[in-house]
């Protein structure tokens, strides 16, 4: 091509722009597929090897391959993963600049590693966020208060008002067998006498078990609030704190399935957490195992064990499952395949980025139409174990 002839002026000072040009820098030839140029910094980043298989994933390849080829005239700009050299993933931002010289075309392909840019820009919105939740927390926490005493008087209104209809019941149901003794069965508020010694105190005792499923759904709430405004870590047991999941959830279990049990370990050994976090995780797993049920029959199930020197929380779903074409990049910021019913992409990033500062693992296997299994390992406290 004339532009890279260097015996002319202009083809010397092209070499030399794209040869110190600030990004790794690639001159590509579409319709044949071939690499006609790479510059010292793209040299060194490909280590000197034009193998592309080593650097990025099939599927990740081919798109870009697929992106080169229909870049005809407008610059496009494209993020994609990579693998760096040391096994770790990152994150490439690509330019592309369609050429044309004569009945030629070529791309010009600029580069540069976002990796870290990411990583801080998404710690620093880590913070902005954490800071804006704990002001939301604060405000929250001062209306629980407000909506806690309101209730709890209401609460404490109808406890009294049942210890006074116990023994009013007492007297009621003594009158109630003498008229039957005198003229037999009859029916009470549609209800037979011969029955009704069975059901009314039934009904007061289910009165009273509301009321303290009120007050302990409150009390879950407000001490899931108060331990999110602290930055310490604390010892827990975590069989308790999915017990307390469970509950504040307890709702959304009721909508999406009629198959929900839980396989606890007894005495499991205590762990060492930030609780606010890790309930945090915990709520998040669980809301997308139940949102990836297709109906009602199907089931989701948590278990846990002790393993080694760690704890497991496996969370097992029998939802649609994740394609297997998806799987390398679930951990990736982010990526979501719920963006359009409003996911952020956010969730197993932050859910490992949380277990990985707990020094855990979590670990994800999926199959489409059966279901996903998720399995975090936490270090307990030598002393409780």
């Amino acid at each position: 091509m004339r532009l890279f002839q260097s015996e002319t002026k202009f083809g010397e000072i092209f070499l030399k722009f794209i040869e110190n040009y600030v990004d790794p820098l690639i001159v590509y030839e579409p319709e044949r597929y071939e690499i006609l140029y790479l510059n010292e910094k793209a040299r060194d980043f490909f280590d000197k090897s034009l193998d592309f298989s080593k650097i990025f994933k099939e599927e990740e390849y081919l798109n870009l391959i697929k992106l080169i080829r229909d870049c005809h005239q407008v610059e496009e700009n494209r993020v994609i993963s990579f693998q760096k050299r040391e096994g770790e993933s990152g994150i490439l931002l690509f330019n592309l600049y369609p050429i044309a010289d004569g009945e030629n075309r070529f791309i010009i392909l600029t580069f540069r590693d976002i990796t870290n840019e990411i990583k801080q820009k998404e710690e620093k919105r880590r913070k902005n966020a954490h800071l804006i939740f704990q002001d939301k927390l604060k405000s929250i926490d001062l209306v629980t208060s407000s909506i806690y005493h309101e209730i709890n008087n209401i609460c404490n209104f109808m406890s009294n008002n049942l210890r006074i209809l116990f023994p009013i019941w007492n007297d009621i149901f003594n009158l109630i067998k003498e008229y039957e003794k005198e003229n037999g069965e009859f029916i009470l508020g549609g209800v037979l006498s011969t029955e009704i010694d069975k059901i009314i105190p039934r009904l007061m005792v289910s009165v009273l078990e509301g009321m303290n499923r009120i007050n302990q759904t409150i009390d879950n709430f407000r001490d899931y609030i108060k331990e999110g405004l602290k930055s310490t870590s604390s010892i827990i047991d975590v069989n308790e704190i999915i017990k307390k999941v469970v509950n504040i959830l307890n709702h959304q279990i009721f909508l999406y399935t009629e198959n929900f049990d839980l396989s606890l370990q007894e005495s499991l050994p205590k762990i060492k957490v930030n609780l606010q976090k890790f309930e945090q995780v915990l709520i998040n797993l669980l809301i997308n195992s139940l949102q990836a049920l297709p109906n009602r029959n199907r089931g989701v199930h948590i278990v846990t064990a002790r393993q080694g020197n760690r704890v497991l929380i496996e969370i097992k779903d029998e939802g649609v499952g994740i394609p297997k074409s998806i799987m390398p990049y679930i951990f990736e910021p982010f990526f979501s395949t719920k963006y359009s019913t409003g996911g952020s992409g956010l969730g197993l990033y932050l859910a490992k980025s949380i277990i990985d500062e707990f020094g855990g693992e979590i670990i994800v296997n999926s199959e489409e139409n059966k279901g996903t299994n998720i399995k975090i390992y936490l270090p307990y406290e030598p002393e409780s174990g």
